[in-house]
Formats: structure tokens, sequence, C-alpha cells
């Protein structure tokens, strides 16, 4: 099982990971918060979620200001930030593919 989480595309600097018990844990805060983001996936094809194509694509929007503007050098980011900007990638990305998905099954039906 732990090797499972290493399959994931991620940096793993310490300084950039949560930490629990002292510990960092093996992926970084924002990839942390996005796959936390994707839970909403399940859930929303339950509750059968209506989200406009457009909110999925702002709430992305976050993430890539703040990746970017870091790796530029214009700023930097810290782990509370990364929280919140992947976590709304990853809710955009859910919303995103529950979209795609209802598209798709109302094309083959």
């Amino acid at each position: 099982m732990k090797d499972l989480i290493l399959i994931i595309p991620c940096h793993r600097i310490p300084e950039r990971c949560l930490h629990i018990k002292n510990k960092p844990m093996p992926i970084c805060a924002r990839c942390f918060s996005m796959l936390f983001g994707y839970l909403l996936i399940p859930i929303g094809l339950f509750l059968s979620i209506e989200v406009p194509l457009w909110l999925s694509v702002a709430l992305a929007f976050p993430l890539l200001v703040d990746g970017f503007t870091q790796k530029w050098g214009w700023r930097k980011s810290n782990n509370t930030i990364r929280c919140v900007t992947g976590f709304s990638f990853g809710v955009g990305q859910s919303f995103f593919v529950l979209s795609m998905v209802k598209i798709l099954v109302g094309w083959a039906t």
C-alpha cells in the first residue's frame, strides 16, 4: 500500500508537505488537497449535482495562478494557500468530470 502512493506524480518536497507527528506526508499539500477534492465525484454522481462548465474552469484558475507565480519567482506560496488552491482545483476537476460523463451518457442514449 505504501508503494501505491509513489505512483502519484508529485515532487514530495518535505517543506511543501503537510506533517503528521512531525513527519511529512508522502505527497505535497497541493496534491493531497486535489485528491481530497476528487472525493466529490461519487457524491456528485449520487446527488446528481448540476454545475455549469465555466465554474469548473473558474475553480481551476486559482491553482494555476498560485503555481505559476511561484514558479516564476514572483512570490512565495505557503501550505495553506496550496491546500486551498489544490482543493479548489480538485473540486473543479470533479465537476468537469461529472459534466463530461453526463454529456457522454447523453450521447450514448
